[in-house]
């Protein structure tokens, strides 16, 4: 038997597997372009830029004002540190970028990373400018994480935007997870809502939201990439003009022995609506945003439920379709479940991420 001790060594810190630099130049690319840092008042630049670039890059869902308004209002953005913008000699945001740090990371540090440029002054070398300003920023946000946890630089993009996709490609992001938009055609028959047993259906209500976002939490726990919810971004997007709290719904059980809540919710179904961006559509539809069933609770039949019930409320409501988003390798099924529903594939979109 040998005498010889194997050590297993211990995982480095994030911050001991990245090198960031101290400081970073504002990039220089483009004619006649002025680059600086961002403040709370270049929102509105900010959002006819993204309106702009939408219309080629998504074509059929838009960024609104106040999604801008609470992600500035967000304490783990610094929009002087974080993000930088391009303005031509018309006063015109012709690109802006970010990179955000999570606020709850438990299983990896994620750092997100948003930008475009305005379709018109695409091929100038503005993109690559701004991605390598983006990335300089996301590596400080990197080499200031303690804990040994996986760190993503992580871009998502719309299919259609080919362009996007080449450029992070060639700077070494890998296509990671592919997200399927699905819509529902509420015109057509719908399912029956099955009848749950040891629950209740309820609306959404503020009085939930504490309870709502502990099982999202846990619904999305074993969910790829997803981290913990904080408590102020669950508030951030209750205060969206789209959140629709009554026409959403949770499946509330009896709380159990051992918990000091009386009743606990075990799934939930939210919705928004936005009639902005219903021309892009074609009618008036409803986004649902999150579906998710505690892991204890799953197999209940608890999703289709829910689902059902919110399809036929949407419908009384006058909405002509239903919309949402779905893992194409979602562990829970939930495409399948989609598809017997009524939903079918419209669009696709893609996570590119750089790992350290």
């Amino acid at each position: 038997m040998s005498g010889t001790t194997h050590h297993v060594s211990e995982p480095r810190a994030l911050r001991d597997r990245v090198t960031a630099p101290s400081s970073i130049d504002l990039p220089t690319a483009g004619e006649g372009l002025v680059w600086r840092p961002v403040t709370a008042a270049d929102i509105d630049l900010i959002l006819d830029l993204e309106r702009a670039a939408g219309m080629v890059d998504h074509p059929r869902s838009l960024v609104m004002r106040d999604e801008l308004e609470e992600e500035f209002a967000d304490e783990t953005f610094t929009p002087e540190r974080d993000a930088v913008i391009a303005v031509d000699p018309d006063g015109r945001a012709v690109a802006y970028g970010s990179a955000v740090a999570p606020a709850s990371p438990e299983t990896i540090f994620w750092v997100e990373l948003d930008g475009t440029v305005v379709p018109d002054r695409r091929g100038e070398g503005i993109g690559s400018a701004l991605l390598a300003w983006q990335e300089a920023r996301g590596l400080q946000h990197l080499a200031s994480c303690d804990s040994a946890l996986p760190g993503w630089l992580a871009v998502g993009a719309d299919d259609r935007a080919t362009r996007t996709i080449r450029l992070l490609e060639a700077h070494g992001y890998e296509r990671a997870r592919w997200w399927l938009e699905l819509e529902c055609d509420l015109v057509a028959p719908l399912a029956e809502p099955p009848s749950p047993s040891g629950v209740r259906l309820v609306p959404y209500g503020e009085e939930w939201a504490e309870l709502a976002r502990s099982a999202w939490n846990d619904a999305f726990r074993d969910h790829w990439g997803t981290q913990p919810m904080t408590a102020a971004e669950w508030a951030a997007g209750d205060r969206l003009k789209a959140s629709r709290p009554d026409l959403s719904v949770l499946a509330v059980a009896p709380g159990t022995a051992d918990a000091s809540e009386s009743e606990r919710v075990v799934g939930f179904v939210l919705v928004d609506v936005s009639p902005e961006e219903w021309p892009l559509r074609e009618g008036p539809f409803g986004y649902i945003s999150s579906v998710g069933v505690r892991r204890e609770a799953r197999g209940q039949g608890l999703a289709r439920a829910m689902l059902a019930h919110v399809l036929r409320t949407l419908r009384a409501d006058g909405l002509g379709r239903a919309v949402l988003d779905v893992d194409a390798e979602s562990p829970t099924g939930a495409l399948g479940l989609y598809q017997s529903l009524g939903f079918t594939v419209t669009d696709r979109s893609v996570s590119l991420v750089k790992r350290f």
